[in-house]
Formats: C-alpha cells, structure tokens, sequence
C-alpha cells in the first residue's frame, strides 16, 4: 500500500523530502512508516495520521491504510 508522508521542521537527519509517498506492506502500523525515515530519535517526533494524533505509545498498535496521510514533526514548545 502506498502513504504519503509528510515532514515538518525536523533537524537533521532529516528525510531528504518534506512530503513523499512511501509504499508499505498491507497491515502497517504508524511505527512501520516512521522507522523508514532514518530518523535519530524517533520517539520524540510528535506524529498526526490523517490529522488525528498518534502518541508514542501506539504507534506500533496503529494500523495504516492506503491513501493515509502521516505527518511528523518536533512537538511544539513554548510558554
């Protein structure tokens, strides 16, 4: 199945492209989707699918669909 990806603000490594289809497996969780983008420190990027957050935690009980949209992105900070 094939998603598209989106990445915002994030430091480097970053993903070489800030929106991208990936193809996945059918049966993908979000955790899948993200270990493909090569990033540090996964777990501290805050991630949306289709909008709706996904926390840490349940990333890899998240199952994908085609067509989904993951965006992920530092968390927002400030007071």
């Amino acid at each position: 199945m094939k998603i598209i990806v989106k990445t915002v603000a994030l430091r480097p490594p970053a993903p070489p492209n800030a929106e991208r289809v990936i193809e996945l497996p059918d049966g993908a969780m979000v955790a899948d989707a993200i270990s493909q983008l090569g990033l540090a420190r996964p777990d501290s990027q805050a991630t949306l699918l289709n909008d709706e957050t996904v926390p840490a935690g349940r990333r890899a009980a998240t199952a994908l669909k085609a067509g989904d949209i993951l965006t992920v992105f530092p968390p927002i900070k400030g007071g």
